[in-house]
């Protein structure tokens, strides 16, 4: 399923060892059964030089959270996406901010990325 949001006010990234303040614009999902997740998730930021080195292989935090309701100043996370970070884009600067775009995914998404070769020999 895809599903694509833009009310961004009250969703959170958080990035391992990222300082730089991050504000969640827009972000995709895709979830299947047996298949893992993967969040594209774009985002402005005030830093405009985010490393990618700073940010890829980080792990990551990504907490939906529900409309503010009056009368209720604190809003919890109805869900929290736990993963690593596999992929980075700048996509364009102005002159006060950067715009972003990271894909979250669960660690275990890590072992497609690797290569076992075995030679067998008499």
């Amino acid at each position: 399923m895809n599903v694509q949001f833009f009310d961004h006010a009250h969703h959170k990234l958080k990035i391992r060892g990222l300082q730089s303040p991050v504000d969640v614009l827009t972000f995709e999902g895709r979830e299947q059964l047996s298949t893992p997740f993967r969040y594209d998730i774009q985002f402005t930021s005030t830093d405009k030089a985010i490393a990618p080195e700073s940010v890829l292989m980080q792990d990551g935090a990504f907490s939906l959270t529900a409309p503010p309701v009056q009368g209720m100043p604190v809003q919890t996370a109805l869900r929290t996406l736990h993963g690593v970070i596999t992929g980075f884009k700048h996509l364009s600067s102005s002159q006060d901010e950067a715009r972003y775009e990271v894909r979250l995914e669960p660690r275990m998404a890590l072992l497609a990325r690797s290569r076992q070769n075995a030679i067998y020999q008499n």
